[in-house]
């Protein structure tokens, strides 16, 4: 089978000659340090992406793109950005938003919709047309692009005592992320990816009636525009506990559901009894322990349990549960893929 074919089947519950593989997001460290090169660190590098992933032969590859531009300010010493979705931030160890999108939540209104033409899809079209890999294209949600924007703490608040505002300005970046995925599906994207966290360890954020107006309906309307456009593969991605919206992602049409976080509760055999027929499931493989600080033989251990369960019937791309971090030792890496290929 190609790696697109492998990867389809997959999504499709039919079989596999062996199980898909392929992470949302590899540290730049550590390809390097499997590849033993010196790739630049940026977050895409194409060369260097294209390499680790043939190097662990994967199937598949996830790309997006985020513009933003310096102001030419300075706070605390560090550079200020100006991001597409029109908050202000720093990028220290960790991004920090300086100031948000409308600096009054009452003025939610006057909030202007991210420039599309910002978006450059030239990393997908790249991956496209120069490899074999299937292209998901990443978009946002709701819920993680909103939080992004504000403090995680005002942002919460503001979904209980300004729903009405809050919807304003998610309505103008789902249009937005709509027009993204469309974008990249014209550049040769094979799938769409909608990265956005919306759950704790121990459970969703926000409480089922906020829940109820303000993500599901987006997932349901974005998942229904990008099949109208193109009938591709719509994935979810949220770390954290989901077991009490599972049927929600099905609902809203997904046809797979990424992270699947075992240490937040999310057991991969009662999922894929449950859900197996409904989602394609990606993911599972520990990263607070198992990955960063087991042996090889326990990374070897878990990922044929993992594959023995969820692969059963197809519906099933193996990957960590949220991307290959750079404190993974190179080590267990390479354990985790040469398993996978028996």
């Amino acid at each position: 089978m190609t790696k697109k074919e492998r990867v389809i089947s997959a999504i499709c519950h039919k079989t596999v000659d062996r199980v898909p593989k392929g992470e949302t997001w590899i540290d730049g460290s550590l390809a390097n340090a499997i590849l033993k090169a010196d790739y630049p660190l940026d977050y895409f590098d194409f060369d260097r992406d294209l390499a680790i992933r043939k190097r662990l032969n994967m199937d598949l590859i996830n790309v997006g793109d985020w513009p933003s531009k310096p102001t030419g300010k300075m706070y605390d010493g560090y550079p200020v950005f100006l991001s597409n979705y029109g908050y202000e931030f720093i990028q220290g160890v960790s991004k920090h938003v300086i100031k948000p999108p409308v600096e009054d939540i009452e003025d939610a209104a006057n909030y202007v919709k991210p420039d599309i033409h910002q978006v450059n899809p030239t990393l997908v079209k790249r991956f496209s047309t120069e490899s074999d890999f299937f292209v998901f294209a990443q978009v946002g949600g709701p819920v993680s692009m909103l939080d992004e924007m504000f403090d995680m703490e005002d942002y919460l608040v503001y979904c209980m005592t300004n729903t009405d505002e809050i919807a304003l300005i998610t309505d103008k970046v789902m249009e937005y992320e709509t027009e993204k995925a469309k974008l990249f599906l014209d550049n040769g994207a094979d799938a769409i990816f909608v990265a956005d966290d919306i759950a704790f360890n121990t459970g969703t954020f926000l409480p089922p009636h906020i829940m109820d107006q303000l993500v599901f309906p987006y997932y349901k309307k974005l998942v229904c525009d990008i099949k109208a456009y193109k009938d591709v593969p719509v994935f979810a991605h949220s770390d954290g506990n989901l077991n009490a919206v599972l049927p929600r992602y099905v609902e809203a049409g997904f046809d797979g559901l990424q992270s699947l976080q075992p240490s937040a509760g999310m057991d991969i055999e009662a999922i894929k009894k449950e859900y197996g027929n409904d989602l394609c499931l990606w993911g599972n493989l520990d990263l607070d322990r198992l990955m960063s600080f087991g042996t090889p033989d326990e990374v070897k251990k878990e990922v044929r349990r993992i594959i023995d369960i969820a692969n059963r019937d197809g519906g099933f791309i193996l990957s960590t549960c949220n991307t290959m971090v750079g404190s993974i030792p190179p080590e267990n890496v390479l354990a985790m893929m040469e398993e996978s290929e028996r």
